[in-house]
């Protein structure tokens, strides 16, 4: 084989649901330049001038690392919520908020900043993490 090893990283996500998963170019062998998000306006204290472009600069890193996932759509409009009465019988609560999460979601398409955006904040907290312990410690 030539090339380095474990070019791929599988981050999956069983905890989230059935196969739910992202695969990702090994950030330690990347150059800088892909791992490190555009520079944005700052303030005099060192802040980003406009948070979502600054969040938006991050999701655009992430999609540049990402390269194929089986993720789902969680921003899409619920279904209507019927009125839950919360002093029900346990088993008969539990039940109505199963029937609730029963909903389609559809899958997240193509791989962009703005689909990246839209995935759960678990997803993106670790994709976050993987990325910026490589960008803080290259090792």
């Amino acid at each position: 084989m030539a090339g380095y090893a474990n070019p791929y990283i599988l981050r999956p996500y069983p905890e989230l649901g059935d196969r739910v998963s992202v695969l990702l170019r090994n950030p330690q062998l990347l150059p800088p330049s892909v791992i490190t998000p555009r520079d944005v306006p700052m303030d005099d204290k060192g802040q980003p001038v406009d948070s979502a472009d600054a969040q938006m600069a991050m999701y655009e890193v992430m999609a540049r690392v990402i390269v194929k996932w089986r993720v789902f759509d969680g921003s899409t409009a619920a279904p209507d919520v019927p009125d839950l009465d919360l002093d029900i019988d346990a088993d008969a609560l539990a039940e109505q908020i199963e029937a609730l999460g029963a909903t389609e979601q559809p899958p997240l398409g193509d791989i962009t900043a703005d689909n990246v955006a839209r995935l759960p904040m678990a997803i993106i907290s670790d994709l976050m993490d993987v990325i910026g312990r490589v960008a803080s410690d290259p090792k």
